[in-house]
């Protein structure tokens, strides 16, 4: 049997959170799909972790020209990548499970863990559930589309000459 949303909206990166909360706010009823880490590439794989690492990496780099400003270090400049990395994976699972948490407890929303497959043009199908609405939000853009969604026009991507 499925469940009927006012909408629901697949992936909980950049885009999806504050979607959801807008529409929770106005009252909606909501379905929430994350299929991995909640908080999206930026959060996991991008943006949080590169400019953790960075961070770190300018850290080293201005401990190396301590000398510069008149700071003395006793020996030579080290850089432990396992703490480096502790650091980096400690950040970004704290924003993740953040996302994680703000969904969860959004009142109007149920959130769905699992993979998301279009079986209309109004419903979806998550770990065995069918989930139909009147819209759907599809919010995970770092991801490639293996094939298109039913009733979705596909556009050729260069125009035919006459």
């Amino acid at each position: 049997m499925a469940q009927g949303f006012d909408a629901i909206i697949i992936g909980t990166g950049q885009a999806g959170p504050a979607l959801a909360a807008r529409l929770a706010g106005a009252g909606m009823k909501l379905a929430v799909i994350e299929r991995a880490r909640f908080g999206g590439t930026c959060v996991n794989t991008g943006c949080i972790p590169t400019k953790t690492l960075i961070a770190s990496a300018y850290a080293a780099q201005l401990a190396r020209r301590a000398a510069e400003y008149g700071v003395t270090i006793g020996g030579p400049v080290a850089v432990d990548m396992k703490r480096v990395k502790a650091r980096k994976d400690e950040i970004s699972g704290r924003s993740s499970n953040g996302v994680e948490q703000w969904m969860r407890g959004l009142e109007s929303a149920t959130v769905y863990q699992g993979h998301a497959r279009f079986e209309s043009a109004h419903g979806v199908r998550v770990n065995g559930d069918l989930l139909e609405a009147g819209q759907i939000f599809v919010t995970s853009a770092a991801a490639p589309w293996s094939r298109p969604c039913p009733g979705w026009i596909r556009y050729r991507t260069s125009p035919t000459r006459a």
